[in-house]
């Protein structure tokens, strides 16, 4: 009985063995989708049925601390695999958490061919690529056509410039008694970028070294956001969710903000007015150009098989069949070059045409500023007290918008 007892224990040990071998590399991924999740989820499972080695462990974490959250546990050795982070904070993060570069892998980041160019530039930082798009959005305008009824305008003509928009929010102001316009300042910094950026400004210096947004056409776009608060009062300045909250109950005429509330705001507003989508307006006669907002994809993971599973993830994810698919579901940008022309994206387009208006900007995205250095929270909030200041007529644009410039300048010059 000994005699057998000894290679059956030898053969217990071997399976168990057998079984360690067999047990999937796992990856944490911090993400911050809410309303999107369950699509998310699915995705995530779908990958793992491919690909059975590898196990994700998704967990959700709320945007306004992931960022904070993933620098204190790159600093502390215990960072997620791969971390879903605004993009405007990318080379922050690249400069502060070190950051596996996307190019680096087995593959020397051949998965990236499936992202359009223009997308691609936003998550480079000197030559190379450390931030996959994910979930990214531009802005459009939303906008009440029974309110624009009421007020004598046409309900299929949303403005097509900044000063065409000027205009009907005055109308819809004088001639309904409720706000035209509302224009989401989207955490802080991205409202004010984007109407900038538009006229031609860049942020930011080739070099992330100082700020270069004080240009003239910059300047006059800020004076006419504070026009509309001060002289036309036709600009709702509430908070931002109380700005949402009124424009969905049609109590604000037009909307500025991202193509991802395109899903929220056509459940929230049917049975209580028709919604219309625009283009985001041009500065006169300049071609269209806006910033992105949303969020990329950054690798931290330190251990080389974790590191080789999260790249093997990533590829996944920008498979056009995968990123078009994630698009139409989530109401993000499709990604891939020549997503536009992709038969998922032309059917989605078909039979949603408001959300073919944002498709239709995919060729004008420029990449947002990506704040450099330690300050990036401080940079933000210059540009927010500034919007505030101009909504409050503290003091015009010739004045805020320079002085604005400046100290960015400074924290850049402070925190790198």
């Amino acid at each position: 009985m000994r005699r057998l007892l000894a290679p059956m224990a030898a053969l217990a040990l071997f399976a168990v063995g057998q079984a360690q071998a067999a047990d999937p590399v796992t990856i944490n991924f911090w993400h911050y989708q809410t309303s999107n999740r369950e699509d998310l989820t699915r995705t995530i499972d779908d990958f793992m049925a491919k690909n059975p080695d590898i196990k994700v462990r998704e967990q959700f974490k709320d945007n306004n601390n992931l960022a904070t959250e993933v620098q204190a546990a790159a600093l502390a050795g215990r960072a997620p695999d791969v971390a879903q982070l605004l993009s405007r904070l990318t080379i922050g993060l690249v400069m502060n958490t070190k950051p596996v570069a996307l190019d680096s892998g087995p593959d020397k980041g051949a998965f990236l061919k499936n992202v359009a160019p223009n997308f691609l530039t936003i998550g480079t930082y000197q030559g190379h690529p450390y931030a996959v798009p994910h979930s990214f959005g531009t802005p459009i305008v939303y906008y009440n056509k029974d309110l624009f009824r009421a007020a004598g305008l046409d309900p299929q003509k949303p403005p097509r410039t900044w000063q065409e928009m000027r205009e009907l929010a005055r109308q819809i102001k004088t001639n309904t008694g409720k706000h035209g316009l509302f224009v989401s300042t989207g955490g802080r910094d991205v409202g004010p970028q984007q109407m900038i950026v538009n006229t031609g400004a860049d942020m930011l210096s080739a070099d992330f070294s100082r700020a270069t947004f004080a240009t003239p056409d910059a300047i006059a776009s800020m004076q006419l956001w504070q026009d509309m608060a001060v002289t036309d009062k036709s600009l709702a300045v509430f908070t931002e969710r109380e700005n949402t909250s009124l424009f969905m109950a049609g109590q604000i005429g037009m909307m500025v903000t991202s193509v991802a509330s395109f899903q929220g705001a056509k459940r929230s507003t049917e049975g209580v007015f028709e919604l219309g989508i625009g283009h985001y307006p041009t500065w006169n006669d300049k071609p269209r150009r806006v910033p992105n907002s949303g969020a990329a994809l950054m690798v931290f993971s330190q251990d080389e098989k974790r590191r080789e599973a999260t790249f093997r993830f990533l590829a996944y994810l920008m498979q056009p069949e995968v990123s078009n698919r994630w698009a139409v579901e989530s109401g993000y940008l499709p990604i891939a070059p020549g997503a536009q022309q992709a038969e998922v994206i032309k059917q989605a387009v078909a039979k949603e045409p408001r959300w073919g208006v944002a498709v239709a900007q995919m060729d004008d995205l420029v990449a947002t500023a990506r704040w450099p250095g330690s300050r990036v929270v401080e940079i933000q909030i210059v540009l927010e007290n500034m919007v505030q200041a101009l909504w409050q007529g503290k003091a015009p644009a010739s004045e805020l918008v320079p002085a604005a410039e400046a100290e960015i300048s400074r924290l850049i010059a402070q925190g790198s």
